[in-house]
């Protein structure tokens, strides 16, 4: 009938709706579950940690650098405590508003504030706002954090460098890791903001030096007020580095140089029985404190044109002038076939072919034999010399003494110099070796570069007997609770071989030099100082002046290499640097002898 079939024809359509919205509440929890699954468990640690950051704040507190200290204990870098603020343009995704920066401004009255934050937005990178917070701005910021998106505080403990202008090249400075840098140091832990050694001992060590940050994990309310601390994780601070350096003999050198007649030069003190540091000064320097803050930059424009940021002890290349005639008497006498006795005649100049060579002295020195002219530094004497013994030989035993080679000092950028030689000439400017070349050589003029650290090696060659020891500045890293983790050995690099009768020669003409030679404003009555003055041409300007000496003259502890740029005369510019330091080391008070011009010479 036809009702019959209408009723199953509706219960039909009824079954079909029916299974219609069965799909749709299935489809709709499947889409619920599948967004619930995603959001709790695959999402869900990120959800946490934002909950988590919402509900809680971290305060970074950085790790302190090791202590840096001198042979005597003394604190040469420290640590200050500090809070820093700082600005996070990632943090969010529009520029503060000006009516925000009129209440930041309420908690930092700063004049820059808003052009500072206003650069960190336009370039992409944190913006230091303030170095030096007090505890009350402090706390302030953290309370509207919420209000002040992208504003945070840390608290650091900024360098403090004690003896900025004597210790600035030996203990470097710091500055930001860069962004380019983290690409490479993310793995060693270096964040964003994280400093890193950029010359000195601050980078040669940075790995012992840095510690492992910490911080305060606290918890804040709806309103971003502070409520409870949830916990605190004690920083790690960094190794404390013990060095060799004496710090009386820093400033010793350092004042020497401020005081010098250009203010540029270098010293480097060596003990001579083991390589052992004990000065290492460049001077103009810089005041490392100011690395992080916008003073720094005086130093990196260098308007002056002084190169305060160049460190000229392990840079430098200077020729060696006259202090290179201890390496012509030396291979002389060792292999030379010269004898003591040995006698030229200076005149006052020394012709060779075509052109003439003068001796410093116009006058000339008269007759001279080996030693007498060592300490009157005779040019002429030398000249002839020179060509006696030929430049291959003086090559040899210049190499012997470390010349011209890096030393393996562990300071960042030391150059190796040149000692050159025919062969190099040929290779280098296809040219033959003339004999002109080797009476240059034999003065230490010419085309020989050497640093003033590989001249204190060499001159505490010439004090041991001919050891050339490796020098070091840092003699052990000390962890906080003081386990030693490194500990420096003496390393003989090399060894001047010549016999007993050599050295003698050679430390009576050393010593002869400051008794009745051109050293004499170093004499002391109560201490024997060996040592050779030396002034070096300059094509660029006044010439340097160097001082190499070491004491006691017969069991030496302290040798000295002393460079004044353009300084002239090295028995006038340089050797006063050089007492001053024998003074303060051996703890001496005697007034300097003045020599008379005529009759002690200057070289």
């Amino acid at each position: 009938m036809v009702w019959q079939q209408e009723h199953r024809l509706i219960y039909e359509d009824f079954l079909e709706k029916y299974q219609i919205v069965i799909w749709c509440l299935f489809s709709l929890f499947l889409a619920l579950s599948s967004r619930l699954f995603y959001l709790q468990v695959v999402r869900g640690g990120y959800y946490r940690d934002l909950s988590e950051q919402q509900r809680t704040h971290v305060i970074l507190e950085r790790a302190p650098r090791g202590i840096i200290y001198d042979v005597a204990g003394r604190v040469i870098v420290g640590n200050q405590t500090t809070f820093v603020a700082l600005f996070y343009p990632f943090s969010q995704s529009k520029i503060p508003t000006k009516e925000l920066m009129e209440e930041v401004k309420k908690i930092l009255p700063l004049k820059n504030l808003s052009a500072s934050i206003a650069l960190g937005w336009r370039t992409g990178k944190v913006v230091q706002l303030s170095d030096k917070l007090d505890r009350q701005e402090m706390f302030k910021l953290q309370e509207q954090r919420l209000a002040f998106p992208g504003i945070s505080v840390v608290k650091e403990e900024r360098r403090e460098y004690k003896f900025p202008e004597a210790d600035s090249h030996l203990t470097g400075y710091l500055s930001e890791v860069t962004q380019d840098e983290l690409d490479d140091l993310s793995d060693e832990g270096y964040k964003t903001g994280d400093w890193i050694g950029r010359s000195g001992i601050e980078q040669s060590y940075n790995t012992y030096l840095r510690g492992q940050d910490g911080g305060w994990q606290i918890e804040v309310d709806a309103y971003g007020h502070q409520t409870r601390l949830v916990r605190h994780i004690v920083p790690k601070t960094g190794n404390s580095l013990h060095m060799t350096i004496d710090e009386k003999l820093q400033e010793v050198a350092s004042e020497g140089l401020a005081q010098s007649s250009t203010g540029r030069g270098a010293v480097v003190a060596i003990d001579p029985r083991s390589g052992a540091v004990r000065a290492f000064v460049s001077a103009p320097g810089f005041d490392p404190n100011s690395s992080l803050t916008k003073d720094f930059a005086k130093y990196v424009l260098d308007k002056e044109k002084k190169l305060p940021l160049f460190d000229r002890a392990v840079q430098g290349l200077y020729a060696p002038g006259s202090t290179f005639k201890i390496v012509t008497f030396s291979a002389a006498l060792a292999e030379g076939g010269v004898s003591p006795e040995l006698a030229y005649y200076c005149p006052g100049s020394f012709t060779l072919g075509n052109k003439t060579f003068s001796c410093w002295n116009k006058k000339g020195h008269g007759q001279m034999t080996l030693i007498p002219a060592l300490a009157n530094s005779c040019d002429v004497y030398f000249y002839q010399l020179g060509l006696k013994i030929g430049p291959k030989l003086m090559h040899k035993y210049a190499k012997d003494f470390g010349l011209g080679e890096k030393t393996g000092i562990e300071m960042p950028f030391e150059k190796k110099g040149l000692i050159p030689e025919p062969g190099w000439k040929l290779k280098k400017m296809n040219e033959p070796w003339h004999p002109g070349d080797t009476v240059n050589m034999a003065i230490g003029q010419g085309p020989l570069w050497i640093t003033p650290v590989q001249m204190a090696v060499f001159i505490a060659a010439a004090a041991n007997g001919g050891t050339v020891y490796q020098p070091y500045i840092v003699d052990s890293v000390v962890t906080p609770g003081g386990e030693k983790l490194y500990q420096a050995a003496v390393n003989k690099k090399g060894e001047v071989k010549m016999t007993e009768d050599v050295w003698k020669l050679l430390h009576a003409g050393l010593e002869e030099v400051v008794i009745n030679g051109t050293g004499h404003g170093c004499y002391f009555s109560n201490l024997k100082v060996a040592g050779k003055t030396g002034t070096a041409q300059n094509p660029h300007g006044q010439d340097h002046a160097w001082f190499v000496a070491y004491a006691p003259a017969d069991n030496p502890e302290l040798a000295i290499a002393v460079i004044v740029e353009n300084g002239g005369h090295g028995g006038t510019a340089a050797l006063p640097i050089a007492r001053k330091m024998f003074e303060a080391y051996f703890q001496l008070n005697e007034p300097a002898k003045k020599a008379v011009q005529e009759e002690i010479p200057e070289d």
